[in-house]
């Protein structure tokens, strides 16, 4: 399902994202911002990676693209529990001046809420953010997600365990404009 707005549309990952998707994963600079552990990967295992999201049904992936500039990042639902109504959200985006400071990241975890909680009814959305990046963390606190506690120790990045802290928005606080 494609998700749009004025001006960004989510839509599905393709074989013609790769680069982006490469770019994403391979930049130590965004690599050290976010929870989880990347390995360089090559064009032959993006492309496998892509083309077994079509198996994925604990997870949707959407490209993040600006009508202006072209794709510029990824958003996700991870961890999707359709049981217990909840759901990791994700975002990545890219470093440089399409995709920063220009309300995307507000954007897209907005629109990817709204769809999270009136098209899969899912009742509880989570975000783990490593402690030092505190640009995600206003971004999450500025998309509706209250600050839960922190998860000491939880990740091991930049050779040392890193806190997480944990963020959620429920159904009932979402602004649904």
């Amino acid at each position: 399902m494609i998700i749009s707005n004025e001006n960004i549309t989510l839509r599905a990952i393709e074989v013609e994202d790769m680069e982006l998707l490469k770019e994403l994963i391979n930049d130590p600079n965004i690599e050290r911002m976010v929870v989880g552990w990347s390995f360089p990967v090559s064009t032959y295992q993006q492309i496998n990676w892509i083309n077994n999201l079509k198996n994925d049904n604990k997870n949707i992936r959407y490209i993040i693209d600006v009508q202006e500039t072209g794709a510029v990042g990824v958003a996700s639902l991870t961890s999707i529990d359709f049981k217990n109504g909840t759901a990791t959200v994700n975002i990545k985006l890219k470093k440089d001046d399409s995709a920063r400071k220009k309300g995307i990241g507000y954007k897209a975890i907005t629109m990817l809420s709204k769809y999270a909680f009136n098209e899969l009814n899912l009742n509880c959305l989570v975000a783990n953010i490593l402690a030092y990046n505190i640009a995600s963390q206003k971004l999450f606190e500025k998309c509706g997600f209250s600050f839960e506690g922190v998860l000491r120790n939880r990740v091991f990045k930049n050779a040392s365990y890193q806190d997480l802290h944990s963020y959620s928005l429920l159904r009932s606080d979402f602004r649904n404009d």
